[in-house]
C-alpha cells in the first residue's frame, strides 16, 4: 500500500481563492491518475465547500488535502471553518421546482457535493465546521 501524501492550504477570504483549492486538487488527482470526468466533479465538491465555508465561515478556511495512491486510489478533502457551525441534519434538500420559479437560486452546494463524492460527513459546532469529502479513482 502506497504511503498517504498531504498537503494543507490556509485561504484568507478575497475573490476566487477557491481556485487555489481546485488547482491543488487537480495536480494531486492527476498525480493519481484519475479521469478527466471524475477530477472535474471532485474540484467541483471542493470549489462548494470552499465558497460555503468562506461565505458562512466569516474568516480563514483551511483544506487539507489526503492523496491515496496504489489500488483503490483515492482523494481525501476536508475543508475547514471557524464560523458560527450549523445542525447539517437541518439544511432541507433542494427541490428543483421550488428553485426554479424562485428568484434565489441558491442552496444546491451540499447536495451536489454529496452527490459529487463517495462519501461526505458534516462535523459541525460553535466554532468549527469540517466538511470531509472522498472520492475514489473511478477506472476509465
Amino acid at each position: 500500500m502506497a504511503e498517504a501524501r498531504r498537503s494543507r492550504l490556509l485561504l484568507s477570504p478575497m475573490p476566487h481563492v477557491e481556485l487555489i483549492a481546485a488547482q491543488a486538487v487537480e495536480e494531486i488527482a492527476t498525480g493519481l491518475g484519475f479521469p478527466r470526468d471524475t477530477l472535474d466533479e471532485v474540484k467541483l465538491a471542493v470549489v462548494e465547500a470552499c465558497l460555503n465555508a468562506l461565505e458562512y465561515g466569516g474568516g480563514k478556511v483551511e483544506v487539507e488535502l489526503t492523496a491515496h495512491g496504489g489500488d483503490g486510489a483515492r482523494i481525501e478533502v476536508a475543508v475547514i471553518d471557524h464560523g458560527p457551525g450549523f445542525d447539517p441534519e437541518s439544511v432541507a434538500q433542494p427541490r428543483l421546482g421550488d428553485k426554479l420559479y424562485n428568484p434565489r437560486k441558491r442552496g444546491w452546494g451540499l447536495e451536489l457535493i454529496r452527490r459529487l463524492m463517495d462519501r461526505v460527513e458534516i462535523q459541525s459546532r460553535q466554532g468549527r465546521t469540517e466538511i470531509h469529502m472522498v472520492r475514489g479513482r473511478d477506472e476509465v
